[in-house]
């Protein structure tokens, strides 16, 4: 199956290969907070046991969710202290199951245990949009640059590539099993 977030309608919707809908969470247009709601959700992962944990921006929390779509836990706020978030924008996951948040707006990348427990802060590339764990790397696009970032396990940039003409705001990212990767633009509209 497939799961979207829906930033403007404050849902995730749960789809079938054949694209029909099969569960939307949180109330199409109605902002909220608590245990049955969104405000604004931005990304969302999936670790090991089919948990599925959300950027829920508005709100500035991570909401853990079951694989049936049941509230678990929640953890941040709005502010700028470790476990707190300026955007909780962009999500990645590793193989540990650590929960990476691009913290938009505060300018570093902030790490996670699946119950929510702080790690670390990673800052100094930036102002990360989107995260993606590839093997032992993490890539982190920043898009008031126009770079994509590599970073190694302990959060030390190893790489960086793009400018204005071949990055137009990069944002979230996907690999293919040939280790493609695919870049979107906002401004780039590609």
């Amino acid at each position: 199956h497939m799961c979207t977030t829906d930033n403007g309608n404050h849902v995730l919707r749960k789809f079938n290969r054949e694209g029909r809908l099969l569960l939307t969470l949180g109330t199409e247009g109605k902002p909220a907070a608590g245990k049955d709601g969104f405000r604004a959700p931005d990304d969302l992962v999936f670790d090991s046991h089919g948990n599925m944990y959300v950027a829920d921006s508005g709100n500035g929390r991570i909401v853990k969710l079951n694989a049936d779509g049941a509230f678990v836990l929640e953890w941040g706020k709005k502010g700028k202290e470790p476990g707190q978030f300026a955007t909780a924008h962009g999500l990645a996951i590793d193989k540990q199951d650590r929960i990476y948040v691009a913290d938009r707006g505060n300018k570093r990348v902030q790490i996670f245990d699946s119950p929510g427990k702080h790690l670390a802060d990673w800052c100094g590339f930036g102002n990360p949009f989107a995260l993606l764990v590839v093997g032992d790397e993490l890539l982190a696009s920043e898009g008031d640059i126009h770079k994509i970032f590599h970073l190694n396990r302990d959060g030390q940039i190893t790489a960086s590539w793009g400018d204005p003409q071949s990055l137009l705001l990069p944002h979230l990212m996907a690999v293919n099993s040939q280790g493609t990767l695919f870049v979107t633009e906002v401004n780039g509209k590609r």
